[in-house]
């Protein structure tokens, strides 16, 4: 029988993967296996039966979990992860974590929306207002020859409309979570420090769990470079592998290497056994979960009163490019 290919615009959205994984976590943990799961889901899901059903019976002709989780949607960083719980057999820890990071990205995202309603709802006044005074207004005053405040109009649009570029890819480079994605957002300006501590997480997270697997680190650096191509994952553990392979210090490339935190060298120092290493990586990164928390809630809370800012600027310049006409008017007079 042929099966509909899944395409883009079939992907799971963000609360759609949250309830896959919570569904195959909460069905691993009651004894049911992997493959029995994606089973039932076409019962269980009914909005997204068609797209099960072809889960299924991907995974029943042998093809990969790993590949089938890319075309739903998932990232190449979450992908990884699951791959490597899954070859480790701490599959369910590893979708607890997963869909935790989940639901905090999702409560933030409505929280962020809530901020944005009011300043979104001036913005459309705001616009409408504009076009009212360029139409009705700015046509009384077209002789006066002051053009100041079409010129900071001009300049506050094409402002808007190179942030909105600016977000657009910024959304994209957050959807796509691979190492090229998270390093350019390591760089953005407010963003960066926080992309930093999520990814500082999740690398503590696998090291950890490696750790208590009995991995040393070449071994690490080889399984992870075994990963799905371009994931955060893959490409440190080549980079890392070559350089140590190369007679490179660990401590140098710790120390260099902007994703890995500064606070595994301090770990690595006390000389533990890989057990004790393995549980000291994991506090570390509740530790950098806190942390991560603590700074998206602070971006959040911060949009609003920047929103407000931005637009009190706007409305200081069509005042200005409706008084200054006037103005130029009355002197001549």
């Amino acid at each position: 029988m042929k099966r509909i290919v899944s395409t883009k615009r079939d992907n799971l959205k963000s609360d759609e993967q949250l309830e896959f994984l919570d569904y195959l976590k909460h069905s691993l943990s009651n004894g049911f296996s992997l493959n029995n799961s994606i089973e039932l889901m076409p019962v269980l899901w009914p909005k997204r039966k068609q797209m099960m059903e072809d889960l299924n019976y991907a995974m029943k002709s042998g093809a990969k979990f790993s590949q089938q989780l890319l075309k739903l949607g998932f990232s190449k960083t979450t992908v990884t992860q699951i791959n490597l719980a899954m070859q480790q057999g701490n599959l369910v820890e590893c979708l607890d974590q997963l869909a935790t990071l989940t639901r905090l990205k999702n409560e933030q995202i409505k929280k962020l929306k809530a901020e944005l309603s009011y300043p979104f709802v001036l913005a459309i006044m705001m616009v409408l207002l504009l076009a009212f005074m360029q139409t009705f207004i700015s046509a009384q005053f077209s002789d006066s020859g002051e053009h100041m405040g079409d010129v900071l109009l001009i300049g506050l649009i094409l402002f808007a409309l190179v942030f909105i570029y600016y977000f657009s890819r910024i959304l994209n480079l957050l959807a796509k979570q691979d190492y090229q994605a998270l390093k350019k957002l390591c760089h953005v300006p407010i963003l960066g420090s926080t992309i930093r501590i999520y990814v500082n997480y999740l690398l503590v997270y696998d090291i950890g769990m490696l750790l208590a697997s009995g991995f040393s680190l070449q071994k690490m650096c080889e399984y992870a470079s075994q990963q799905t191509k371009g994931s955060l994952q893959q490409v440190l553990g080549e980079k890392i592998g070559r350089k140590l392979a190369n007679g490179e210090n660990l401590n140098e490339i710790i120390e260099k290497e902007e994703f890995l935190p500064d606070t595994l060298l301090i770990l690595l120092k006390t000389g533990s056994k890989r057990k004790s290493l393995s549980s000291r990586c994991l506090i570390l990164g509740r530790s950098l979960f806190s942390e991560l928390t603590a700074k998206i809630e602070k971006l959040v809370v911060n949009v609003q009163p920047v929103c407000f800012v931005l637009i009190g600027i706007c409305i200081v310049a069509m005042y200005m490019k409706l008084l200054l006409p006037m103005y130029t008017m009355m002197q001549g007079i």
